[in-house]
């Protein structure tokens, strides 16, 4: 917690990676201040956002941008750089906020400091003038019922409950030269 410097120990409940939602259960808390959560049905091109992340993921003092909310129910593939896999969301909120790599999971806020969204994605575009800059949030109506069955335990074809399985394989190649063989005795 940034503003305190205590870190607390965090179990996955579950995943969605096909809707890009987690939902993670910190152990040890009490007592700790909620957001006030928005209607994203409510929400309308034009509305004024700030959006709350941690941009370049170097942890420390959040960052935060503002913008309006420019279109709605936008429908994206979403690349993740480290995984080099992408994604198709849907319904998602686009902002002129800047939204950068490591602000994912943050909120989108309108005006009035209602949370409306979950930050995603982002796109910059630059064609020889100024560039374009858009980020995308998955509306906060959404995130939370999927984060509701996944407090529920109720997994689907969609939703992992629980740690999401993982292998991890390293293939390293080496010359003919170096490859020695061994007999059995």
């Amino acid at each position: 917690v940034v503003s305190s410097g205590r870190k607390y120990t965090a179990k996955v409940v579950g995943t969605d990676a096909t809707d890009d939602v987690a939902l993670l259960r910190l152990t040890g808390v009490s007592g700790l201040k909620t957001v006030k959560v928005g209607d994203s049905d409510k929400v309308r091109v034009g509305t004024q956002v700030v959006a709350v992340g941690n941009a370049g993921g170097r942890g420390g003092q959040p960052t935060v941008t503002s913008g309006t909310i420019t279109a709605l129910h936008r429908t994206i593939t979403a690349g993740d750089s480290g995984s080099r896999s992408s994604e198709t969301l849907h319904n998602m909120l686009q902002t002129n906020a800047l939204i950068a790599e490591g602000d994912s999971g943050g909120p989108l806020s309108n005006a009035a400091g209602y949370v409306i969204g979950m930050n995603t994605a982002a796109n910059t575009q630059s064609f020889g003038g100024p560039g374009t800059r858009q980020g995308f949030a998955i509306p906060i109506n959404d995130a939370l019922a999927i984060a509701s069955q996944m407090a529920k335990g109720h997994g689907s074809a969609k939703i992992h409950i629980g740690q999401p399985p993982f292998m991890g394989i390293a293939v390293a190649s080496t010359s003919s030269d170096a490859v020695s063989s061994a007999t059995a005795p």
